[in-house]
C-alpha cells in the first residue's frame, strides 16, 4: 500500500466486473494499467470477483448494436487470474425470466425486447458477482463496478473518487446518462449503497407496477438510487470506449446535454475537474513533505553519526593527554 498519500488510509477496495466477455482480450490492458494495480497498490485488502455470462452455443447476439451470432471469449481466467470467476448459464437465466411481463409496460427500444433481455442479463451477472464478494468486504469496502466491454482511455484517479465513495454516495460518469444514470461504470460506498446498485434485478418488477412505464436502464437506476436516497455523484470524466466483439469500437462520447438544465453538466464538470487538481496538488504535497521527512531523518541519522564520532574523537584526545601527562611525569 502507497504511504506516500495524505488521505484516508484505504483498508479495502472490491471491484465486480460483469457481463459478456466478447472483447476482454483487448480491454484488459486498460482495465489492470487504470484499476486493478491502483486499487492494489492503494489497499490493504482487495477484493476481485467477475460474473461471465455464456451460453450453449458459445455465440450471442445484439440487434441494437449489431452483433449477430459473435463468439463470447472463453480465456477470462487467463486474462483476470487474480479474480474468483463465476460462469453465468444466459440460457438459463432466459429460461425463468418473464421478458412478456416487462414488455406489457412497453419496449422502449422498439426490438423485440431484445436489449431489454440483454440488460437483464447483465443485471443478473451483476447481481452474482456482487454476491460472490465475502459480506465483511461487502459491508466494510467500496465497490467498483466495471463492465469488460469498456476500454478506459484516459486516467482515472480513484484515490479521489474513492475519497467521495462514502456514507451513502456512489460515484458515476458525468456523461452518457440519458436523463438518469449512467450504468456503466460506479464506484459505490460500502454497504446498502454497494447493495442497492448491484442487486437492482430484484426491484425491476415492482419498478414497472409502480411507475407503468417502460424499462429504460438509465431512468430505472436513477430513479432505484434515489428511490434508497443514495446519493448520486456524476463526476467522473474519464473516457470510456466500448469494445464490440470482432474488436469494433463504440467511443462514449461526452454528452451533457442530457442533463437539465445544460448549466449543471457544466458546474459539475468545473467543480469535478477543480477537485481533482485541488486533490492533486494536495497529494504531491503530501508526497514531498514525506520525502522531507526521510530526507530529516536521514539527516539525523548522520548527525547522530557524527556526534557519536565526536564523542570518540573527545575519548581518544582525553587518553593522548593522559598519556602526555604521564610522559612529562617520568
Amino acid at each position: 500500500m502507497s504511504t506516500g498519500s495524505i488521505f484516508m488510509a484505504i483498508k479495502g477496495i472490491n471491484v465486480c466486473v460483469y457481463g459478456l466477455n466478447r472483447s476482454l482480450g483487448v480491454t484488459v490492458h486498460s482495465i489492470k494499467e487504470k484499476i486493478l494495480q491502483p486499487v492494489s497498490s492503494i489497499a490493504d485488502e482487495v477484493h476481485f470477483y467477475a460474473a461471465f455470462n455464456v451460453t450453449g452455443s458459445g455465440e450471442f447476439s445484439s440487434q441494437r448494436s449489431g452483433e449477430r451470432s459473435s463468439r463470447i471469449g472463453n480465456d477470462q481466467k487467463d486474462l483476470l487470474p487474480n479474480f474468483g470467476i463465476q460462469l453465468v448459464d444466459q440460457d438459463d437465466f432466459d429460461a425463468g425470466f418473464d421478458l412478456d411481463g416487462v414488455l406489457a409496460y412497453g419496449d422502449h427500444y422498439q426490438d423485440n425486447g431484445g436489449s431489454i433481455l440483454n440488460m437483464m442479463r447483465a443485471l443478473n451477472a451483476l447481481q452474482k458477482c456482487f454476491n460472490a464478494i465475502p459480506l465483511h468486504a461487502r459491508d466494510s469496502f467500496p465497490t467498483i463496478f466495471l463492465r469488460p466491454d469498456l476500454d478506459i482511455i484516459d486516467d482515472i484517479d480513484l484515490e479521489f473518487l474513492l475519497s467521495l465513495a462514502t456514507g451513502s454516495s456512489v460515484v458515476v460518469p458525468g456523461w452518457q446518462f440519458f436523463g438518469g444514470v449512467n450504468d456503466r461504470f460506479a464506484i459505490a460506498a460500502p454497504g446498502q449503497p454497494s447493495a442497492i446498485y448491484a442487486n437492482r434485478l430484484s426491484k425491476v418488477f415492482q419498478y414497472l407496477s409502480l411507475t407503468g412505464r417502460s424499462f429504460h436502464s438509465e431512468n430505472y437506476l436513477f430513479d432505484v438510487l434515489s428511490l434508497q436516497n443514495l446519493r448520486i455523484l456524476p463526476v467522473i470524466q474519464t473516457r470510456f470506449v466500448r469494445v464490440r466483439a470482432g474488436q469494433s469500437f463504440h467511443p462514449e462520447t461526452i454528452q451533457q446535454e442530457h442533463l437539465q438544465p445544460t448549466a449543471s453538466a457544466s458546474s459539475w464538470s468545473f467543480l469535478t475537474n477543480q477537485l481533482m487538481t485541488m486533490h492533486r496538488r494536495l497529494r504531491e504535497a503530501g508526497e514531498r513533505i514525506a520525502a522531507l521527512k526521510e530526507d530529516q531523518a536521514g539527516l539525523e541519522q548522520k548527525v547522530e553519526s557524527l556526534e557519536g564520532a565526536l564523542q570518540e574523537f573527545k575519548r581518544k584526545v582525553k587518553r593522548l593527554r593522559i598519556k602526555l601527562r604521564n610522559l612529562k611525569s617520568c
